[in-house]
């Protein structure tokens, strides 16, 4: 009788599985190369597989959890260091559009970019009514003037472009809800928000639509615009970036509270205020946090910043005006340390820290409750109380304050020697910038909470008694 050949096998190396003596190359379980495999008889092959197989089994579980492990540590320095915006870089702009040149314009809401509320046009003395235009209900933002047009948004729920000679209607866009945002003005686009939440785009010569953005909580903010992008602050407690070309989202940056005023931008850089004491300055490509400051718990911001050089600048309720590092920046953890040595502070072990980007402060005080304007060298502030005061830029030295004697209620507008408000009684002041003495003034028939705008030869001011006056001198 002849005896039986056992049948011969295959071992893989990498899983353990017996594969025929059939001249293939390749694992039938894993995959993995046979070459140095060698013929073995199954019987033993079976129990020498066990051996490998035990093994793949402990690295599949030890290699799993690692990766996972792994990927969270990765996750967590991402988010604890703030590189999400740099690791998943949003899209940039689809155009390099800005606001529309000219040194007679009023294209932003302060003017600029920057926010300053400064023009260099000598503002007229307000002695004749070049025209009136009358809306239904108040009138709460100011206008922008661009090339003969004047462009506002009216609480009667309209878009209104005018001739600026006469204050004839050239178009109106109905909105549907109120609006109390300056619009900002390029050469094709008339851009401006509705409160419920709407961001606009109109055709600037016919008022047609050109795109507009649901941002899905109320706007209450003015954009401003730099370089292809629509900077708007909204209700969601967020700093929105909106491509100008075309409305699409770009990015966001989460601030602490609502924002109602309009940002500034200088340089690479946004600087945006909420309703609380913090100013953050991120960066314009990717909205990644460089700097947040805090003024105090007790001390809200009024207004939004204004960005003039390397500072940042902005007044705060207790009537105080701040001067910031706008190249300054923060590194995770600063403010947890920042914290710690306040509270050494209080217990007598430790001097008093000092917050990171601080340049100069100056109390003026009052409530300051609106924005700063700032020139090439001084700050102006309004208080609620009727105090102006003027600040040098540079070392936040008083330079003069004045009582006015009417309550203040807009931000404060300089246009060439003139420093103007707007007051609670329906006034607007013209006050000298050298020496703070009031030159002039001219009285309407409502509060006035828009920051009175100088364009041309003209003053433009809006009312609550739902007009807006264009004037110039006799």
């Amino acid at each position: 009788m002849i005896e039986q050949r056992a049948e011969q096998v295959r071992v893989c190396r990498v899983c353990g599985h017996l594969n025929p003596s059939d001249g293939i190359t390749r694992c039938n379980g894993c995959w993995g190369l046979l070459s140095g495999a060698n013929l073995v008889p199954r019987a033993d092959a079976e129990r020498r597989s066990r051996f490998p197989r035990i093994g793949v089994w402990r690295k599949r579980h030890i290699i799993l959890p690692a990766v996972l492990v792994l990927a969270v540590i990765i996750w967590k320095a991402i988010s604890l260091l703030e590189l999400t915006p740099l690791v998943f870089a949003p899209d940039g702009a689809t155009s390099q559009i800005n606001a529309a040149a000219g040194s007679q314009n009023w294209a932003q809401p302060r003017n600029d970019a920057r926010s300053s509320g400064f023009t260099s046009l000598q503002a007229p003395a307000p002695q004749k009514v070049k025209w009136t235009f009358s809306t239904a209900k108040p009138l709460l933002s100011s206008p922008a003037v661009v090339d003969g047009r004047v462009y506002f948004t009216t609480e009667d729920k309209r878009t209104i472009a005018l001739d600026a000679e006469t204050g004839a209607v050239v178009w109106e866009y109905p909105l549907g809800s109120p609006s109390s945002s300056t619009p900002v003005v390029t050469d094709d686009l008339v851009i401006f928000a509705i409160r419920p939440g709407l961001v606009v785009a109109l055709d600037r010569p016919t008022g047609t639509l050109r795109w507009e953005r649901d941002m899905g909580d109320p706007v209450l903010a003015s954009p401003i615009l730099a370089n292809g992008t629509v900077y708007i602050g909204a209700a969601d407690s967020a700093l929105h970036a909106l491509d100008a070309a075309t409305g699409r989202l770009r990015w966001s940056y989460a601030t602490n509270a609502w924002v109602i005023a309009p940002a500034s931008y200088a340089d690479g850089i946004v600087a945006v205020a909420s309703q609380s004491s913090i100013v953050n300055i991120v960066g314009d490509r990717t909205g990644r946090r460089q700097l947040i400051f805090d003024a105090g718990r007790s001390r809200r911001i009024a207004g939004g910043p204004v960005i003039q050089g390397d500072r940042v600048y902005f007044g705060t309720r207790d009537g105080t005006v701040w001067a910031i590092d706008s190249k300054a920046r923060i590194w995770p953890f600063e403010r947890a340390i920042l914290l710690i040595k306040l509270n050494l502070h209080i217990w007598g072990l430790v001097g008093a820290p000092i917050q990171k980007g601080s340049v100069w402060s100056t109390f003026v005080g009052g409530d300051i409750s609106r924005a700063v304007a700032v020139t090439p060298d001084s700050v102006y502030a309004g208080t609620r109380e009727g105090r102006v005061a003027a600040l040098d830029v540079a070392t936040g030295e008083e330079r003069w304050v004045t009582e006015t004697g009417f309550q203040i209620t807009s931000s404060p507008t300089v246009a060439g020697t003139t420093v103007m408000v707007g007051t609670k009684d329906g006034k607007v002041l013209g006050l000298d910038t050298a020496t703070g003495k009031v030159i002039w003034d001219f009285q309407t028939q409502g509060q006035i909470t828009a920051a009175p705008v100088v364009a041309g030869d003209t003053l433009y001011v809006a009312s609550r008694d739902g007009t807006l006056y264009a004037l110039t001198a006799p």
